[in-house]
C-alpha cells in the first residue's frame, strides 16, 4: 500500500490525514486504484484502512478525490458537532 499523507483545511482548520493506494496491477501501471482513508498515522498499532473509492485509473485523481472526499465528511462532521 502507498501511503500518503495531506493537510486539508476545513472551516479555517488544518487537519492531517492518511490516504492509502493500493493498485490493482503487479507493476502499478495502467491499473485502477482503489483509495483508502487511514484511520490513524500508519506507524501506528490500531490504525485501520477504510476503502472509501474503487477503480480510479491515475495516482494523482486518486489522491485528489480522496482527498475530497475526507473534506466533505469532516464538514459533515464539523456541521453535526
Amino acid at each position: 500500500m502507498y501511503k500518503v499523507k495531506r493537510t486539508i483545511y476545513v472551516d479555517n482548520q488544518a487537519i492531517d490525514i492518511w490516504l492509502g493506494l493500493v493498485s490493482k496491477t503487479k507493476n502499478g501501471k495502467n491499473g485502477k486504484y482503489t483509495v483508502y482513508l487511514l484511520t490513524d498515522d500508519p506507524s501506528r498499532p490500531l490504525n485501520h484502512a477504510e476503502p472509501i473509492l474503487s477503480n480510479i485509473t491515475s495516482k494523482d485523481t486518486a489522491i485528489r478525490k480522496g482527498i475530497e472526499y475526507a473534506k466533505e465528511l469532516l464538514h459533515h462532521i464539523l456541521d453535526k458537532s
